[in-house]
């Protein structure tokens, strides 16, 4: 039978115990620790940051060392009666909120009972709230009184990846801590140590590869390496993980972005079949170009306005991507407009449908990859494509790319406002933020002056673009009218009919 570790997921036997086994986050360490060895550990702490960066293990670390009988140097000792009470999670007096589960405001009305009781075999009752950003504002306004004349035998520790969600009122009551994303070479360090510890080693092109696409997120990395272990055993390569991972070679990604410069369709599309067939992820294998891109730019690419238009286009295809039925025709066509806007004026932008027509792969695939021939070239420019869900206003990248984040942030919470917002035209003056709506689009700036939908509204454009400005909204005739996502289709149906003398036979909306 399998022993209790050999059961346990690597990144909960590897998770840190004490502040010093806590990876790159030396400044907060040495901050906590001084705080638990001079007896001045706040009533409340907010740590943020993305996830798998040790929030909350500081939590935890933090919750026995205030209890600890034999702290060292700011540091639980693990040994004592109350650190293995906390460890094995037996002590009444240490409790964890997930703040998504439990986010109402009867849960927090419990919390404000429960936290004036004398602690039963600690000195000091700490609640540790998990993605506290998911409470409710009920919720929030019922904590704000605890955490305002909390009682001296309590802590709190908050932890969240959204900070900006956090109310103001609460963040300032608290110590608050960012955690940052840990840097690629000290991840890499780490999973050399924990398989060698493991009884595996793994390549340092392996150990790279994982620490990338960990993102910064340590707790990742060692759920991949685990996985690694599982697929390969003892000896992980580098082959094995790309495998792993559904990912391609570094040549093959190197190769593709040559073909795009070099305008060579033919390389382009059998590069996608090949993905297709081997079952890789389209959207990964954009980021993983996207990746060379930046890492050519940081470098000091030769051609870098080529290189960013290129980066935007790619950005927009993998966007949509997440939206598409079909993601393969949605990826083909999306090149293919790309190589003809990077054709010179007066060359003939992509070879004739019937070469296409040869292609291996099914009709439906080749029809939509061949939608893109009958645009006309142009030189290939920075600007959005028409569909794309960003406006142009006249400020320039800097605007743009605020908005583009702002957009961004409301698709993932409002996706309603967001939808809305796209048709939009927005300009940033002196008296505000105006948002310019076409007059047969009445219905969207109706529905953004609601009131609720206003005050969030009015909220994230603080966030954005500063606490003095506020937010208009307008019908103006001299807004463009954007084509709406239907009409883009039924466009792109009608160039395939022509490519191959089709007909549409069914169209379903």
């Amino acid at each position: 039978m399998s022993g209790p570790s050999e059961s346990i997921s690597i990144y909960r036997r590897w998770r840190p115990q004490r502040f010093c086994d806590i990876v790159d986050q030396s400044e907060i360490v040495q901050t906590l620790r001084n705080a638990v060895s001079t007896g001045t550990a706040a009533h409340a702490y907010l740590f943020a940051g993305d996830r798998g960066v040790g929030k909350t293990s500081a939590a935890r670390i933090l919750a026995r060392a205030v209890n600890c009988l034999h702290p060292e140097g700011g540091e639980p000792c693990n040994a004592c009666a109350n650190c293995e009470a906390i460890a094995g999670g037996r002590s009444l007096d240490i409790v964890e909120i997930d703040g998504a589960s439990n986010r109402g405001i009867d849960h927090i009305r419990r919390l404000r009972e429960e936290v004036h009781f004398t602690p039963a075999d600690l000195e000091r009752k700490v609640y540790i709230i998990d993605e506290v950003h998911m409470l409710t504002n009920e919720a929030f306004n019922a904590l704000l009184k605890t955490l305002e004349e909390p009682p001296a035998h309590a802590m709190f520790v908050f932890a969240t990846t959204e900070p900006h969600k956090v109310p103001r009122t609460i963040v300032s009551r608290c110590q608050a801590f960012e955690f940052r994303r840990i840097p690629q070479e000290r991840i890499e360090e780490h999973l050399s140590h924990v398989a060698r510890s493991e009884g595996a080693t793994i390549s340092s092109d392996a150990a790279a590869i994982l620490a990338q696409r960990a993102n910064g997120a340590l707790r990742d990395a060692l759920v991949m390496l685990e996985q690694a272990m599982s697929y390969q055993g003892k000896e992980i390569s580098s082959a094995a993980v790309l495998e792993m991972l559904g990912l391609v070679e570094q040549s093959t990604l190197e190769d593709f972005l040559d073909a795009i410069l070099r305008r060579d369709r033919s390389s382009v599309l059998d590069t996608v079949d090949q993905l297709v067939a081997r079952g890789k992820d389209l959207e990964t294998f954009l980021a993983d170009v996207l990746q060379i891109l930046r890492d050519r730019l940081s470098k000091g690419a030769p051609s870098p306005a080529q290189d960013i238009a290129i980066a935007r286009r790619l950005l927009a295809i993998k966007a949509d991507l997440f939206r598409s039925l079909d993601r393969r025709i949605r990826l083909e066509i999306g090149l293919l407009e790309l190589l003809a806007d990077l054709a010179p004026r007066g060359d003939p932008p992509i070879p004739p449908a019937s070469e296409a027509a040869g292609r291996s792969g099914s009709p439906d695939d080749t029809a939509g990859a061949s939608s893109a021939a009958q645009r006309p070239p142009r030189a290939l420019s920075s600007e959005p494509t028409p569909g794309e869900p960003s406006p142009t206003p006249p400020e320039g990248d800097d605007f743009q790319g605020r908005w583009d984040r702002m957009l961004r942030e409301i698709e993932q919470d409002r996706i309603a406002i967001a939808a809305f917002l796209i048709e939009g035209r927005p300009e940033l003056g002196a008296s505000g933020l105006l948002i310019s709506f076409h007059p047969e689009h009445t219905f969207h700036k109706e529905s953004i002056e609601r009131r609720e939908n206003l005050q969030y509204l009015a909220g994230v454009v603080r966030r954005h673009f500063g606490d003095g400005v506020h937010v208009e909204v307008a019908i103006n005739e001299g807004v463009a009218r954007k084509p709406l996502p239907h009409e883009l289709l039924r466009e792109k149906a009608r160039l395939v009919c022509e490519a191959f003398n089709g007909k549409i036979v069914k169209e379903d909306l």
